[in-house]
Protein backbone atom coordinates (compact mmCIF):
# COMPACT_ATOMS: atom_id res chain seq x y z
CA UNK A 1 0.00 0.00 0.00
CA UNK A 2 1.70 3.43 -0.65
CA UNK A 3 1.81 6.39 1.65
CA UNK A 4 1.30 9.73 1.10
CA UNK A 5 3.02 12.36 3.41
CA UNK A 6 1.67 15.37 4.37
CA UNK A 7 3.31 18.86 3.71
CA UNK A 8 4.73 19.21 6.72
CA UNK A 9 6.46 15.67 6.71
CA UNK A 10 7.37 15.84 3.38
CA UNK A 11 9.08 19.47 3.31
CA UNK A 12 12.43 17.61 5.24
CA UNK A 13 12.59 15.54 2.71
CA UNK A 14 12.35 18.35 -0.43
CA UNK A 15 15.29 20.27 2.12
CA UNK A 16 17.63 17.17 2.18
CA UNK A 17 17.15 16.06 -1.17
CA UNK A 18 17.88 19.77 -2.37
CA UNK A 19 20.85 20.31 -0.45
CA UNK A 20 22.29 16.58 -1.54
CA UNK A 21 21.86 17.71 -4.87
CA UNK A 22 23.23 21.10 -4.20
CA UNK A 23 26.47 19.93 -2.32
CA UNK A 24 27.33 17.73 -5.12
CA UNK A 25 26.53 20.08 -7.57
CA UNK A 26 29.77 22.60 -5.72
CA UNK A 27 32.40 19.99 -4.16
CA UNK A 28 34.35 21.09 -1.36
CA UNK A 29 35.51 25.02 -0.39
CA UNK A 30 37.35 25.85 1.96
CA UNK A 31 36.17 26.40 5.65
CA UNK A 32 36.03 30.10 4.60
CA UNK A 33 33.72 30.35 2.01
CA UNK A 34 30.95 28.72 3.89
CA UNK A 35 30.42 30.87 6.76
CA UNK A 36 26.73 31.61 6.36
CA UNK A 37 25.55 35.16 8.43
CA UNK A 38 22.39 35.09 10.15
CA UNK A 39 20.28 38.50 10.34
CA UNK A 40 16.81 39.17 11.46
CA UNK A 41 14.27 40.19 9.50
CA UNK A 42 14.08 44.28 9.25
CA UNK A 43 18.01 44.51 8.61
CA UNK A 44 17.61 42.12 5.84
CA UNK A 45 14.35 44.76 4.47
CA UNK A 46 16.13 47.75 5.18
CA UNK A 47 19.29 46.28 3.03
CA UNK A 48 17.73 45.08 0.35
CA UNK A 49 15.75 48.42 0.10
CA UNK A 50 19.44 49.71 -0.38
CA UNK A 51 20.72 47.12 -2.58
CA UNK A 52 23.19 45.87 -0.39
CA UNK A 53 21.46 42.57 -0.44
CA UNK A 54 19.28 40.46 -2.85
CA UNK A 55 16.48 38.67 -0.33
CA UNK A 56 14.54 35.69 -1.89
CA UNK A 57 11.86 33.94 -0.34
CA UNK A 58 12.18 30.36 -0.70
CA UNK A 59 8.85 29.08 0.06
CA UNK A 60 6.11 27.44 -2.17
CA UNK A 61 3.59 29.54 -3.59
CA UNK A 62 1.23 27.86 -1.65
CA UNK A 63 2.84 29.47 1.91
CA UNK A 64 3.37 32.81 -0.38
CA UNK A 65 -0.28 33.21 -0.90
CA UNK A 66 -1.38 32.46 2.64
CA UNK A 67 1.07 34.94 4.18
CA UNK A 68 2.24 37.10 1.26
CA UNK A 69 6.01 37.79 0.37
CA UNK A 70 7.89 40.41 2.00
CA UNK A 71 7.90 43.30 -0.22
CA UNK A 72 11.63 43.38 -0.69
CA UNK A 73 12.20 40.08 -1.39
CA UNK A 74 12.27 38.12 -4.78
CA UNK A 75 9.69 35.21 -5.00
CA UNK A 76 12.05 31.97 -5.84
CA UNK A 77 10.91 28.28 -4.63
CA UNK A 78 13.76 26.15 -3.54
CA UNK A 79 11.09 23.47 -4.55
CA UNK A 80 11.81 23.31 -8.14
CA UNK A 81 14.80 21.60 -10.36
CA UNK A 82 18.37 22.53 -8.36
CA UNK A 83 19.42 24.36 -11.92
CA UNK A 84 16.63 26.05 -12.47
CA UNK A 85 16.69 27.16 -8.45
CA UNK A 86 20.27 28.23 -8.91
CA UNK A 87 19.57 30.19 -11.99
CA UNK A 88 17.31 32.00 -10.87
CA UNK A 89 19.27 32.93 -8.00
CA UNK A 90 21.99 34.05 -10.20
CA UNK A 91 19.17 36.03 -12.40
CA UNK A 92 18.01 37.88 -9.34
CA UNK A 93 21.59 39.00 -8.57
CA UNK A 94 22.00 40.34 -11.90
CA UNK A 95 24.33 38.00 -12.77
CA UNK A 96 26.41 38.81 -10.19
CA UNK A 97 27.20 35.33 -7.83
CA UNK A 98 29.25 36.97 -5.32
CA UNK A 99 26.27 39.71 -4.46
CA UNK A 100 24.89 39.08 -0.76
CA UNK A 101 22.00 36.52 -1.22
CA UNK A 102 19.68 36.69 2.05
CA UNK A 103 17.19 33.33 1.96
CA UNK A 104 14.07 33.82 4.16
CA UNK A 105 11.63 31.08 4.59
CA UNK A 106 8.79 30.41 6.88
CA UNK A 107 10.53 30.05 10.40
CA UNK A 108 14.16 29.52 9.66
CA UNK A 109 14.45 25.74 9.04
CA UNK A 110 14.99 25.87 5.42
CA UNK A 111 16.68 29.29 5.29
CA UNK A 112 19.18 27.34 7.73
CA UNK A 113 19.46 23.73 6.06
CA UNK A 114 20.15 25.90 2.55
CA UNK A 115 22.41 28.35 3.34
CA UNK A 116 25.50 26.32 3.41
CA UNK A 117 24.62 24.24 0.13
CA UNK A 118 23.99 27.51 -1.17
CA UNK A 119 27.58 28.45 -0.18
CA UNK A 120 29.10 25.62 -1.75
CA UNK A 121 27.22 26.25 -5.37
CA UNK A 122 28.85 28.74 -5.94
CA UNK A 123 26.95 31.66 -4.03
CA UNK A 124 29.76 32.92 -1.17
CA UNK A 125 27.78 35.50 0.09
CA UNK A 126 24.84 34.02 1.68
CA UNK A 127 22.81 35.24 4.56
CA UNK A 128 20.56 33.72 6.31
CA UNK A 129 17.19 35.32 7.67
CA UNK A 130 17.15 33.31 10.74
CA UNK A 131 13.41 34.37 11.88
CA UNK A 132 11.46 33.55 8.57
CA UNK A 133 7.96 35.01 7.47
CA UNK A 134 5.94 34.20 10.38
CA UNK A 135 8.63 33.59 12.89
CA UNK A 136 10.35 30.85 15.13
CA UNK A 137 12.60 30.13 17.56
CA UNK A 138 15.07 32.92 16.56
CA UNK A 139 12.82 35.46 16.32
CA UNK A 140 8.94 36.98 15.85
CA UNK A 141 9.42 37.26 11.84
CA UNK A 142 8.71 39.40 9.07
CA UNK A 143 4.88 39.34 9.42
CA UNK A 144 4.98 39.82 13.19
CA UNK A 145 7.14 42.39 12.76
CA UNK A 146 4.36 44.41 10.74
CA UNK A 147 7.07 44.82 7.88
CA UNK A 148 5.67 45.13 4.36
CA UNK A 149 4.13 41.93 2.74
CA UNK A 150 3.15 42.27 -0.79
CA UNK A 151 0.09 39.74 -2.51
CA UNK A 152 1.54 36.84 -4.63
CA UNK A 153 0.11 36.10 -7.80
CA UNK A 154 1.52 33.77 -10.43
CA UNK A 155 2.81 36.72 -12.34
CA UNK A 156 4.55 38.10 -9.24
CA UNK A 157 6.58 41.39 -10.19
CA UNK A 158 9.01 40.95 -7.69
CA UNK A 159 10.08 43.57 -5.08
CA UNK A 160 9.03 46.32 -4.47
CA UNK A 161 11.81 48.63 -3.17
CA UNK A 162 9.89 51.60 -2.67
CA UNK A 163 10.76 52.64 1.29
CA UNK A 164 7.50 52.32 3.49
Amino acid sequence: MARHLNKEAHAPLVVLALTMVLVALAGALPASAQQVTKIDAPEAHEKALRGEIVLVDIRTAEEWKETGVPASAHAITMHQKPQMFLSSLLSAAGGNADMPIAVICRVGSRSTALAGPLSKAGFPNVINVVEGVVGGPNGPGWKKRGLPLRTWTKDDPGPQLATQ
